[in-house]
């Protein structure tokens, strides 16, 4: 039994998916385990054992095993079937890796363009509000939503909405890029109010989120599930990022 665990343990450093990321050697990994575990169980490892010598198991057994089975119990799969499917799935994911990992390319430079859009010198613009609507949003919360006669839509909390009334006239701070209203700013009475409600406002973890797991998804390099799942991660995220975008205005 200690040569069975020196030899695994030898072919298990060499082909652990951390040490070697081919679909391959993942499958290998999972047969060596399914090996190691069968000569480990003296029942297994009998069954095995005659199997090789062409003895069939006891057809007896089989019968008076399923004879006296309770109808409602179900055989889950075994050790077998189930590395089976885990292989298929790992051979999947080592198919499909390349594109997880362009994901997380483009995931890598939206993150880096939100970051410069929110670093960059802001643009100003005047616009007239032409009505504050109150949502409610909650059983607690509320909001105003201020219309501008731009055909814009800002969602403020309504005790900084006060300070915003139809007729209005407001100095809109918005990011180079992508026009994200950042500050607003009341010329009558020189009032300014940050929008909470943005992707540079309550939302701006979400670009520094993105950032991070793109740039393990890009540079990482150990691990096909890992590197597979950071893609996934990375899609959802640029979707979001989209979505956040325009949440001002929801």
């Amino acid at each position: 039994m200690q040569e069975v665990k020196r030899a695994y343990r030898k072919l298990a450093l060499l082909y652990h998916p951390d040490k070697n990321p081919s679909a391959e050697a993942a499958a290998l990994f999972i047969e060596i385990n399914e090996a190691y575990e069968a000569l480990g169980d003296p029942q297994r490892k009998m069954e095995h054992d005659r199997m090789l010598q062409g003895v069939p198991a006891s057809p007896p057994f089989t019968i008076r095993q399923n004879q006296y089975r309770d109808p409602r119990y179900r055989r889950g799969p075994v050790s077998g079937e189930s590395g089976s499917v885990r292989r298929q799935v790992l051979q999947a994911m080592q198919q499909y890796l390349k594109y997880a990992v362009m994901f997380s390319r483009l995931a890598f430079l939206f993150s880096l363009v939100l970051i410069a859009d929110y670093s960059m010198p802001a643009q100003k613009t005047k616009e007239e509000v032409t009505s504050v609507r109150n949502k409610q949003e909650s059983r607690y919360a509320q909001s105003s939503q201020l219309s501008l006669d731009g055909g814009e839509m800002i969602t403020l909390n309504q005790e900084t909405a006060r300070e915003f009334k139809r007729g209005s006239v407001i100095t809109i701070h918005t990011s180079s890029l992508f026009s994200v209203p950042l500050i607003l700013e009341n010329e009558a009475t020189r009032f300014k109010a940050k929008v909470p409600v943005s992707i540079y406002g309550n939302f701006k973890f979400l670009p520094l989120v993105m950032l991070i797991t793109s740039l393990l998804g890009t540079f990482w390099w150990k691990g096909v599930e890992f590197r597979f799942n950071l893609g996934i991660v990375n899609i959802l995220l640029i979707l979001l990022s989209f979505v956040f975008l325009r949440i001002h205005s929801f």
